[in-house]
């Protein structure tokens, strides 16, 4: 009997270790397919800025940052039955990549330097991660992957 005690106690402080640990696996989102589907689509446009850069079609460039704006107001949708500490969380750091696309949206009036573009892509490619980091793994899209319905996507 004690014996079975001691390792009842040491199997409930394991599991609570891991609770504290891996606070991702504790919580579950309310709309895991919403927000899944708003972070996809903020990949995919992501994707979009960087082929309209490689391409030089510049003037388009404004055209995918409403598009990037309406994919973050999906992912704001998605969250906000979420708790106040995540949404804000999830909003200071989507604040900072929109604020990033906005910024290329912005000097495509003037470009004539894809290099320079696709610098300030990469910068807000790193803001967009670290909205990503905040979601569980499983629910990351993968930026490499084809959209959906083209080139054998998923569906």
């Amino acid at each position: 009997m004690k014996r079975k005690i001691k390792f009842s106690s040491v199997a409930a402080a394991i599991g609570l270790v891991l609770m504290l640990a891996i606070p991702g696996l504790t919580a579950q989102l309310k709309s895991p397919d919403t927000d899944k589907t708003a972070l996809r689509l903020l990949v995919q446009v992501s994707n979009d800025f960087k082929r309209q850069i490689m391409n030089k079609n510049f003037a388009r460039l404004p055209h995918e940052y409403m598009e990037y704006t309406e994919a973050a107001d999906a992912l704001r949708m998605g969250i906000k039955d979420e708790p106040a500490d995540f949404k804000a969380r999830v909003e200071t750091r989507l604040k900072a990549a929109v604020a990033d696309y906005k910024k290329i949206s912005d000097m495509s009036a003037t470009a004539t330097d894809p290099d320079q573009l696709m610098a300030e892509h990469a910068k807000a490619v790193m803001a967009m991660n670290a909205v990503f980091d905040l979601f569980p793994a499983d629910m990351r899209p993968d930026p490499n992957a084809p959209p959906p319905g083209r080139r054998g996507g998923k569906q």
